[in-house]
């Protein structure tokens, strides 16, 4: 990534990020100094090889008049500092402070993008944060209305086996005819089904009132047992929802 040139001395400098590092190109140093450019190369040659210059001073290439391809170096601004040390002057002193402000400049501008990019990280990150969120609450909404669901199919049929109970308490009577049709129609508004006398007084004959009593008995136990059940599972995930909001 480059910015618009600067000009110190008449001379249009690029400077350059790459990496999160920002550079200038050895060919515009020695320019604005006026200096040689073989002569810049061959300070920089002469530096030590050492992790200090293998990262400050990056070899690079560029075209001569001719089309040729020649050396150059990309310079961070330690590599700049460390070349025109020696650069004395009143011109080369302005010199060396246009390019400071410059490299001041850039590296303002290098982290300002890296804010932006942090900012725009940060958002997407609160908008999947939010839209997880909002799955987890759609998925908790569809549970609690099963669970809702199956709490009421659960009090439909164990009403509707107290009312099947309730019938067989009213009529007692089940050899009559009439009684028994009767008994029919009550039983199949509960989803009871009797196909003729012979099969219900088979199966009624040690229905007495005991055990009658005795099946309600465990049908309210039953009914009470899986109301609670049904009722703390709902009440978790109400809880649960809650503390996630």
């Amino acid at each position: 990534m480059s910015n618009a040139p600067v000009i110190i001395n008449n001379v249009e400098v690029n400077l350059n990020i790459k990496e999160n590092k920002v550079f200038i190109n050895s060919l515009d140093l020695a320019k604005v100094f006026n200096k040689n450019h073989r002569h810049i190369l061959q300070t920089t040659k002469n530096q030590p090889q050492n992790d200090f210059t293998e990262s400050n001073f990056i070899l690079s290439t560029y075209k001569d008049k001719k089309g040729e391809l020649r050396p150059c170096y990309n310079l961070t601004r330690d590599a700049f500092s460390l070349l025109v040390m020696g650069f004395t002057g009143q011109k080369a002193y302005k010199w060396k402070i246009e390019f400071i402000k410059a490299f001041n400049e850039m590296e303002k501008r290098l982290r300002n993008i890296e804010y932006e990019k942090h900012d725009k990280l940060a958002f997407h990150q609160s908008l999947g944060y939010k839209s997880q969120l909002e799955q987890q609450k759609t998925n908790f909404n569809n549970e609690i209305k099963a669970l809702k669901y199956d709490l009421i199919q659960t009090k439909e049929e164990l009403d509707a086996c107290k009312g099947a109970l309730e019938v067989l308490k009213r009529r007692k009577d089940f050899g009559n005819e009439e009684n028994l049709r009767l008994l029919q129609e009550e039983l199949a508004k509960y989803g009871l089904v009797i196909f003729n006398e012979l099969d219900f007084a088979l199966w009624s004959e040690n229905l007495t009132k005991n055990i009658i009593g005795e099946t309600k008995r465990k049908l309210d136990d039953l009914t009470r047992h899986n109301y609670e059940l049904l009722k703390e599972k709902f009440d978790k995930r109400i809880s649960y929802f809650k503390d996630k909001k």
